[in-house]
């Protein structure tokens, strides 16, 4: 319904509904500083490697909110990492964002717009107009990055 702007500050404000309900997993396997899943008798599992809610203990008895992104992306990276070590031994080549995002059919930075006074480059309303299997860009560290080819 609509009421009178004059109104408004006199009605009720309901931000949100707090219903019970379960968002989180918070047990699940034990596992190393490598991400290892370890058994109960304290042996790591060669070549088992696991991450997000179905790791548990790395939060201890109390998850707070919004971090549940360390199991998720921070062991998800461990974890891949030490599994590539386990499978290629010596062979695993180090990485990073820099220099994936500047391979050759990987993702490339976008050309930025000439300086027309503002700044030059790109805004995020520019960015995402590009968001199709054809034509994707991503922004990472305020550089906009073409990704189409790298995603294919």
């Amino acid at each position: 319904f609509l009421i009178d702007g004059k109104q408004f500050a006199k009605e009720p404000f309901n931000v949100a509904i707090v219903t019970p309900v379960i968002h989180y997993c918070m047990g699940g396997l034990v596992i190393s500083e490598k991400s290892e899943v370890v058994t109960e008798a304290g042996k790591v599992v060669p070549g088992l490697y696991a991450a997000g809610e179905v790791a548990g203990g790395v939060h201890g008895n109390n998850r707070l909110g919004g971090s549940s992104l360390l199991d998720c992306v921070a062991f998800g990276r461990v974890a891949g990492r030490a599994c590539a070590h386990y499978m290629m031994g010596g062979n695993v080549k180090m990485t990073s964002l820099d220099s994936l995002s500047g391979g050759v059919g990987g993702a490339v930075a976008v050309e930025q717009k000439a300086d027309s006074g503002a700044g030059g480059g790109y805004t995020l309303e520019e960015v995402s107009k590009h968001t199709s299997k054809t034509d994707c860009w991503v922004v990472v560290h305020g550089q906009v990055l073409n990704v189409t080819s790298f995603l294919k």
